[in-house]
């Protein structure tokens, strides 16, 4: 008998296989708790899981299309008592439109008449109207509890805390804040002491009447005209030569119970003007150069010299210790006669006799006797270091005035170029040298290391850096030199009313050995090698109150050290000193503006490389005019076409002086001191209150008598209240 055929196919079994449900440690703690355990408060995470499944959700926001033949859900659905409102769960909906009219995050305007009542509740509006906050607080405590029952109490979350503001932080948030150049609240734009202004490192210098000293001649009435400053490395003292040979000390310091006005210690050590000191680095010596051809290395503990440098044919100009491994042994200087020297005292020399202190005073001055000083030795002579070019022999009736000598001064030699000012670069670097002249603004770097001795030969520098390209005309000459705190910029004093800043990485354009380090020490350059190209100023320094008329003008700078910023100050011929912030930070937008728009044809790098006749009067001759005469009173500076950027952010320091100011030093603790042709040496200290009463004190009772102050404008010191 045959099998029945069967009316539908078998059923195909199921290939997924049926297990038991897996125990994990939370389902058994869940079902093994006892209710009366089971706590009343929900979770936020269960809170939050409710909110999206409410029926109010539903009916708000998946509202059927008109067409569609099913109507609203009622506005009471039945509940079940016996059912836990906490575990109700809304019921499963057929979904009728792919895309719903209004949007979960925000909720719908135009709702209908049928919806009035179903507004959700405020803790639903809350969990609507913010799902991500809600999902990210569900998150957190999701995380939080991974090993604990999601029914247990959750921590509450703290409330957000205000952010404190920086001027409420104590001095650290102060200081950050003017670091920032932020706002001190919302709303307010001006700022006492604003970090963006320049101002800020300028305005506080000032100087009372007990500041100022007269120099008095020891040789008999009347008064001598001081030379030069410098300051101690090491305490607040500083020393002034004069034009009597002798150096004096004065006290700069506040603390201090002998004033500025009073000398210290004075002492001979020349019988002819002091043209320029420098201390050592650890201020037990001071050299000296002088008018009378010689330069001296005086010993501070004594007052007595120990070396006599007899080696120039005119008077120095500049004397300069070597920094660095040298340790006051090494130092150089500069003369009317176009050389420079470099002296190394460790080297033996002859005794000589001094004619200033003789043995029988300098026996019953120290209660011993010294050995005579002896002779110093010159290691290195570089004779004719700026030698006149044709260029400046046809020039030399249209330079006017040059570094011609003062009185009591020997005069210098026939056709000697003036080698005005000399600068070592920092420690590391110590074996360079820079040098400038009376005849142009080119700046020459040498090796001391490599040996000249000729007379008759041009020694050859290691680089030549360009000149100003506005100097087409007529050259001008430098007067000082400074070098920053970091040794990345030089700065130079022109006679053009102009401080030009060049970039020391950049003296020697190419490849530059000398520049670098090898195995500890740089590498030394050939014999009468070629000189090398070196780019021209980056930018420049002016001010309407700042001119150069003389080479006894000078600058220095103040390093920055101590809490004090860099700052570069300059003597003028216009009765004070000007200071210019060093920071370019402050004059960025110049630089970057004016920088930008150079290229390779019209820059500073290539200017020497430009043919002689181009961009220069030539008349008939063959021989090039000047624009104007020598003689007129026009600003040159005036005249100049630059092409590099001009910098016009300086502070003048007034009413301090009332005639040419010459030398400048910077102290220790960052005082100014500042030489006029009046016979006075001034002392500017900081001080943020006592300059801004002199600014706006006014004159009654005689309460600026005698007293100077920085000039920063007539809105610096407006207070806040009044500022509009």
């Amino acid at each position: 008998m045959s099998n029945p055929i069967p009316s539908s196919p078998p059923r195909l079994t199921n290939g997924k296989e049926r297990r038991n449900p897996s125990i994990t440690p939370r389902k058994f703690k869940r079902f093994f708790t006892p209710r009366s355990r089971v706590p009343s408060r929900i979770s936020p995470a269960r809170r939050a899981l409710q909110d999206l499944a409410v029926p109010e959700f539903s009916n708000r926001y998946q509202t059927p299309a008109p067409s569609s033949p099913l109507g609203p859900v009622s506005e009471h659905p039945v509940r079940d008592e016996n059912i836990d409102p906490s575990d109700a769960r809304a019921p499963k909906r057929r979904k009728f439109q792919h895309t719903p009219e209004s949007s979960p995050c925000r909720p719908h305007s135009t709702a209908g008449p049928d919806h009035r009542g179903h507004s959700p509740s405020p803790r639903t509006r809350q969990g609507l109207l913010s799902p991500i906050r809600s999902l990210h607080s569900s998150q957190e405590n999701l995380d939080s509890d991974q090993d604990e029952s999601e029914d247990e109490i959750s921590t509450q979350s703290r409330p957000l805390r205000r952010l404190t503001p920086l001027t409420n932080r104590g001095f650290a948030g102060q200081l950050a804040q003017r670091q920032l150049g932020g706002m001190p609240r919302a709303g307010r734009s001006f700022m006492s002491f604003p970090a963006s202004d320049w101002r800020i490192h300028t305005a506080d210098f000032y100087s009372r009447p007990d500041d100022v000293h007269s120099c008095i001649s020891h040789e008999g009435p009347g008064q001598c005209t001081p030379f030069c400053a410098a300051a101690c490395n090491r305490n607040t003292l500083v020393a002034v030569g004069d034009e009597e040979g002798r150096i004096r000390l004065l006290e700069s310091s506040n603390s201090s119970p002998d004033p500025f006005s009073k000398i210290h210690l004075c002492f001979q050590t020349h019988t002819n003007a002091i043209i320029d000191i420098n201390f050592s680095d650890d201020d037990y010596r001071l050299a000296t150069a002088s008018g009378d051809q010689t330069g001296r290395v005086i010993d501070m503990m004594t007052q007595t010299p120990i070396a006599i440098l007899r080696n120039h044919t005119a008077s120095l100009k500049q004397i300069q210790f070597q920094p660095g491994q040298a340790n006051g042994s090494v130092l150089a200087t500069s003369s009317r006669d176009g050389s420079v020297q470099i002296w190394d005292l460790r080297c033996a020399g002859p005794l000589v006799q001094d004619a200033i202190v003789h043995p029988e005073d300098r026996e019953t001055t120290l209660g011993f006797r010294r050995p005579p000083p002896k002779q110093g030795c010159s290691i290195n002579s570089l004779h004719r270091a700026h030698a006149r070019t044709s260029r400046q022999i046809q020039q030399g009736a249209l330079l006017g005035q040059g570094d011609t000598p003062s009185r009591r001064e020997l005069p210098a030699r026939s056709g000697g170029m003036s080698v005005t000012a000399i600068q070592f670069l920092k420690p590391g670097q110590e074996h360079l040298l820079l040098t400038a002249c009376e005849a142009d603004a080119s700046i020459k770097l040498w090796d001391i290391r490599s040996i000249h001795s000729s007379r008759q030969k041009v020694p050859s520098s290691l680089s030549e850096t360009a000149f100003p390209s506005s100097h087409h005309w007529r050259p001008f000459g430098i007067t000082s030199l400074a070098l920053n705190t970091d040794g990345s910029r030089v700065y130079a004093m022109c006679k053009d009313n102009t401080v030009y800043a060049y970039s020391t990485a950049h003296l020697i354009l190419g490849h530059a050995p000398e520049l670098t380090t090898r195995n500890g020490e740089p590498p030394r350059r050939r014999h009468n090698g070629a000189t090398h190209q070196g780019l021209g100023p980056l930018y420049g320094f002016r001010h309407p109150l700042f001119h150069v008329s003389s080479f006894y003008v000078k600058c220095a700078l103040r390093p920055a050290r101590d809490g004090q910023s860099e700052l570069l100050a300059v003597g003028s011929n216009d009765q004070g000193a000007v200071l210019f912030p060093t920071q370019e930070r402050y004059f960025k937008d110049d630089l970057s503006g004016a920088m930008g728009a150079l290229t390779l044809e019209d820059s500073t790098i290539a200017t020497s490389q430009k043919p002689s006749s181009l961009n220069r009067p030539i008349s008939s001759g063959g021989v090039r005019r000047s624009l104007f005469q020598a003689g007129n009173s026009v600003n040159p500076s005036s005249r100049l076409d630059d092409d590099i950027p001009i910098v016009r952010k300086g502070t003048p320091l007034i009413r301090g002086h009332l005639s040419e100011v010459g030398p400048t030093a910077w102290t220790k603790e960052g005082s100014l001191v500042t030489i006029d042709d009046d016979f006075l040496i001034r002392c500017w200290k900081e001080g943020r209150e006592e300059a801004a009463d002199l600014r706006t004190g006014g004159e009654t009772g005689g309460r600026r008598w005698g007293c100077g102050w920085a000039d920063v404008g007539e809105d610096w010191d407006v207070p806040d209240d009044d500022e509009d």
